[in-house]
């Protein structure tokens, strides 16, 4: 784990001992065998959860491509949006200008229809 060899482990101990002394030394190594247990405790059980969380994306990610949602929204949108005789093609907006689209009348063409539509006096 750490490349650490017999004598560099020696002199790790040796300075050890010397700091804390022979009363302390058995406590401070159960409180690290402790502290070890636990950090892989946790670990072991955060890495369960990441594992289950990603089988249940990956069921998820699994039966998108055969329901395909977005793709029959768009078939069905554009479908509905069609009138019976017209074919795909036509369906799709040509190459006119914007001002060759329709929009909404003003009100002065509205007023201008609505003489129209009455006749000459």
């Amino acid at each position: 784990m750490f490349d650490i060899g017999f004598p560099e482990m020696l002199v790790i101990l040796a300075i050890a001992l010397i700091l804390f002394g022979p009363q302390k030394l058995p406590e401070l190594g159960k409180a690290l065998g402790k502290a070890i247990r636990e950090f892989k405790k946790t670990t072991e059980e955060v890495k369960g959860s990441i594992e289950a969380e990603t089988r249940d994306w990956q069921k998820i990610k699994s039966t998108i491509p055969r329901e395909n949602l977005l793709a029959d929204l768009a078939v069905s949108v554009s479908t509905s949006m069609r009138d019976p005789g017209e074919t795909p093609a036509d369906a799709l907006p040509s190459d006119k200008s914007s001002s060759e689209m329709v929009s909404p009348p003003t009100s002065n063409q509205s007023d201008e229809k609505k003489t129209k539509a009455a006749g000459p006096e």
